[in-house]
Protein backbone atom coordinates (compact mmCIF):
# COMPACT_ATOMS: atom_id res chain seq x y z
CA UNK A 1 0.00 0.00 0.00
CA UNK A 2 0.98 3.59 -1.06
CA UNK A 3 1.13 6.06 2.27
CA UNK A 4 1.71 9.49 1.46
CA UNK A 5 1.47 13.03 2.99
CA UNK A 6 -0.70 15.77 1.24
CA UNK A 7 -0.41 19.42 3.09
CA UNK A 8 -0.03 17.31 6.01
CA UNK A 9 -2.72 15.07 5.66
CA UNK A 10 -1.96 11.17 6.13
CA UNK A 11 -3.84 9.91 2.85
CA UNK A 12 -4.01 6.07 4.08
CA UNK A 13 -5.99 7.52 7.34
CA UNK A 14 -7.99 9.78 4.84
CA UNK A 15 -8.82 6.67 2.39
CA UNK A 16 -10.44 5.00 5.24
CA UNK A 17 -12.21 8.08 6.94
CA UNK A 18 -13.22 9.60 3.50
CA UNK A 19 -16.20 6.75 2.89
CA UNK A 20 -17.34 6.56 6.32
CA UNK A 21 -18.33 10.46 6.16
CA UNK A 22 -19.99 10.31 2.90
CA UNK A 23 -21.82 7.33 4.13
CA UNK A 24 -22.66 9.16 7.50
CA UNK A 25 -23.75 12.58 5.29
CA UNK A 26 -26.01 10.28 3.19
CA UNK A 27 -27.70 8.47 5.85
CA UNK A 28 -28.63 11.83 7.93
CA UNK A 29 -30.04 13.03 4.55
CA UNK A 30 -31.77 9.97 4.15
CA UNK A 31 -33.59 10.04 7.65
CA UNK A 32 -34.10 13.99 7.24
CA UNK A 33 -35.85 13.22 4.20
CA UNK A 34 -38.04 10.74 4.97
CA UNK A 35 -39.11 12.66 8.31
CA UNK A 36 -41.05 15.55 5.99
CA UNK A 37 -43.91 14.14 5.10
CA UNK A 38 -44.45 13.39 8.62
CA UNK A 39 -43.70 16.67 9.59
CA UNK A 40 -46.00 18.64 7.02
CA UNK A 41 -49.13 16.21 8.30
CA UNK A 42 -48.52 17.52 11.75
CA UNK A 43 -48.38 21.22 10.54
CA UNK A 44 -51.13 20.70 8.07
CA UNK A 45 -53.32 19.62 11.36
CA UNK A 46 -53.13 22.97 12.58
CA UNK A 47 -54.19 24.58 8.66
CA UNK A 48 -56.91 26.64 9.07
CA UNK A 49 -60.08 26.13 7.24
CA UNK A 50 -62.53 27.64 5.00
CA UNK A 51 -65.82 26.71 2.32
CA UNK A 52 -65.54 25.72 -0.99
CA UNK A 53 -67.23 24.10 -4.07
CA UNK A 54 -66.48 20.94 -5.82
CA UNK A 55 -66.13 21.83 -9.56
CA UNK A 56 -65.77 18.47 -11.09
CA UNK A 57 -64.59 14.83 -9.66
CA UNK A 58 -63.77 12.16 -11.90
CA UNK A 59 -60.96 8.92 -11.48
CA UNK A 60 -57.58 8.95 -13.29
CA UNK A 61 -57.11 5.13 -14.24
CA UNK A 62 -53.37 4.29 -15.10
CA UNK A 63 -51.39 1.07 -15.12
CA UNK A 64 -47.90 0.22 -15.04
CA UNK A 65 -46.97 -3.00 -16.09
CA UNK A 66 -49.60 -5.68 -14.03
CA UNK A 67 -50.35 -3.04 -11.73
CA UNK A 68 -53.79 -1.01 -12.12
CA UNK A 69 -54.23 2.40 -9.66
CA UNK A 70 -56.97 4.68 -9.08
CA UNK A 71 -56.70 8.07 -8.22
CA UNK A 72 -59.36 10.59 -7.61
CA UNK A 73 -59.39 13.77 -9.48
CA UNK A 74 -61.60 16.15 -7.70
CA UNK A 75 -60.76 19.89 -8.34
CA UNK A 76 -62.18 22.55 -6.25
CA UNK A 77 -62.74 26.18 -5.37
CA UNK A 78 -62.26 28.26 -2.45
CA UNK A 79 -61.64 32.18 -1.15
CA UNK A 80 -59.03 33.18 1.20
CA UNK A 81 -58.78 36.67 2.41
CA UNK A 82 -61.45 37.85 -0.90
CA UNK A 83 -58.70 35.96 -3.56
CA UNK A 84 -60.02 32.37 -5.22
CA UNK A 85 -57.92 29.25 -5.31
CA UNK A 86 -58.54 26.69 -7.22
CA UNK A 87 -57.13 22.99 -5.89
CA UNK A 88 -57.26 19.31 -6.53
CA UNK A 89 -55.04 17.31 -3.64
CA UNK A 90 -57.87 15.31 -1.65
CA UNK A 91 -55.75 14.20 1.16
CA UNK A 92 -52.76 15.73 2.80
CA UNK A 93 -51.24 12.45 3.65
CA UNK A 94 -51.16 10.81 0.63
CA UNK A 95 -53.50 8.91 -2.11
CA UNK A 96 -56.62 8.58 -0.69
CA UNK A 97 -59.10 6.28 -2.30
CA UNK A 98 -60.89 7.04 -6.06
CA UNK A 99 -64.14 5.78 -5.24
CA UNK A 100 -64.99 6.97 -1.73
CA UNK A 101 -63.18 10.28 -2.85
CA UNK A 102 -66.05 10.84 -5.44
CA UNK A 103 -68.87 9.66 -2.70
CA UNK A 104 -67.85 12.02 -0.36
CA UNK A 105 -67.01 14.74 -3.08
CA UNK A 106 -68.87 14.89 -6.04
CA UNK A 107 -69.76 17.90 -8.20
CA UNK A 108 -71.99 20.82 -6.69
CA UNK A 109 -70.84 19.94 -3.25
CA UNK A 110 -70.22 22.65 -0.30
CA UNK A 111 -67.01 21.41 1.07
CA UNK A 112 -64.43 22.50 3.58
CA UNK A 113 -61.08 23.38 2.53
CA UNK A 114 -58.16 23.38 4.63
CA UNK A 115 -54.88 25.23 3.32
CA UNK A 116 -51.95 26.61 4.47
CA UNK A 117 -51.67 30.05 5.66
CA UNK A 118 -48.10 30.88 4.50
CA UNK A 119 -49.12 29.90 1.37
CA UNK A 120 -53.35 29.54 0.50
CA UNK A 121 -52.96 27.99 -2.79
CA UNK A 122 -51.82 25.01 -0.75
CA UNK A 123 -54.57 23.17 0.18
CA UNK A 124 -56.47 19.51 0.77
CA UNK A 125 -59.74 18.43 1.44
CA UNK A 126 -58.61 16.26 4.53
CA UNK A 127 -55.53 16.54 6.94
Amino acid sequence: MVTGYISGIDTSSASIVAPIVVVAVLGVSLLARSRRPAASRSVAADWPHTSGTVLSATVQVSQKGAVRQATPLVLYAYQVGGEVFQGNRVCVRGAADASGALARYPAGACVTVYYDPANPANSALER
